[in-house]
């Protein structure tokens, strides 16, 4: 078992920071949409708050996910058409560029208005700026459009995924799991 990438393989750290980061992704934005549309109470305080607690305890893995992704690059593209190679780099990048914005726009919209970052009421993290709550609405649309757009993008590349398992069937989903033989 190799750590790093190479050629056509994924190492097992970029194994590791898919599977990680793609169940944070998942548990943040069913909790974003599951509260997203509910009206101002306690229920939509409760599920905001885990979403914030989970948030912060996930931006230690999406960074490294994304630093380790940029520095490593990515292996090899399979064997395909042109256009598809393009539109499979694309929502690859894109997917890195969604996290980053995520991950910059959720604590500022928390921090904009005053408030810590609470991690299930065992750590808070003041915020480190001043107030700036004529930014608070800007931050939560682009977070907003950000959890949109990653959304969209995930199913796309979910939908490449099983394009090269069941139709392609080169098994590039073995890249992921380790079990290329």
């Amino acid at each position: 078992m190799t750590t790093r990438d190479h050629g056509t393989t994924y190492g097992s750290i970029s194994r590791l920071n898919h599977w990680i980061g793609a169940l944070f992704v998942l548990l943040l934005l069913g909790i974003g949409l599951y509260f997203g549309d509910m009206a101002r109470g306690p229920e939509k305080t409760f599920w905001k708050g885990l979403h914030v607690a989970i948030g912060a305890i996930a931006i230690l893995f999406l960074l490294f996910r994304v630093f380790w992704r940029v520095r490593s690059g990515f292996p090899s593209a399979a064997p395909q058409a042109r256009p598809l190679q393009l539109l499979s780099k694309t929502v690859h990048v894109l997917l890195l560029v969604a996290i980053v914005v995520l991950v910059v726009t959720g604590p500022l919209s928390v921090w904009s208005v005053g408030r810590p970052i609470g991690i299930f009421e065992f750590v808070q993290i003041p915020s480190p700026f001043p107030l700036f709550k004529d930014w608070h609405e800007p931050l939560e649309e682009i977070h907003e459009y950000a959890s949109t757009a990653l959304m969209y993008l995930a199913g796309l590349h979910v939908l490449g995924m099983l394009k090269h398992q069941f139709i392609d069937r080169d098994n590039l989903l073995a890249r992921m799991t380790g079990r290329r033989k």
